[in-house]
């Protein structure tokens, strides 16, 4: 028989209560994580993707408003709803406008003509008041 000494049966007390408090630490974490992908992560992609949605939608809206500052060559800066600035290069012009012009052409017609037309009125009542004096 073995006859271990208090030095040697320490270590393996030890050891043991190592082993032991690493597995309890292992359920521990295994369970806090479990509940943070099934409970949490859901809600974290989900409020991601609607987030980065609003984003998009604000900067495309500030595009077509022409609420952007041109930087030079193909590149503009435009800002979201949450007025975090944004630098988009464009390679093309047309590649943005020309399929908005395809798609809504005879509306942007529409429009522009009426636009124009407001603008002849407010010229002629300009001239006629400017006449009457």
């Amino acid at each position: 028989m073995d006859i271990k000494s208090n030095e040697e049966l320490r270590e393996e007390l030890l050891v043991q209560a190592m082993n032991q408090l690493k597995a309890q630490a292992k359920e521990v974490i295994d369970g806090i994580m479990g509940d943070l992908y099934c409970d949490y992560l859901p809600h974290v992609v989900t409020d991601t993707d609607s987030n980065i949605g609003h984003r998009v939608t604000g900067v495309i809206k500030n595009l077509i408003a022409g609420k952007f500052e041109k930087l030079g060559g193909s590149m503009v800066k435009v800002s979201d709803d949450y007025q975090a600035e944004h630098h988009i290069s464009f390679t093309s012009w047309d590649a943005m406008v020309k399929p908005l012009c395809d798609l809504m052409g005879p509306e942007i017609v529409g429009a522009r003509v009426k636009q124009l037309e407001n603008e002849v009125e407010s010229l002629k009542q300009q001239l006629e008041s400017a006449w009457r004096r």
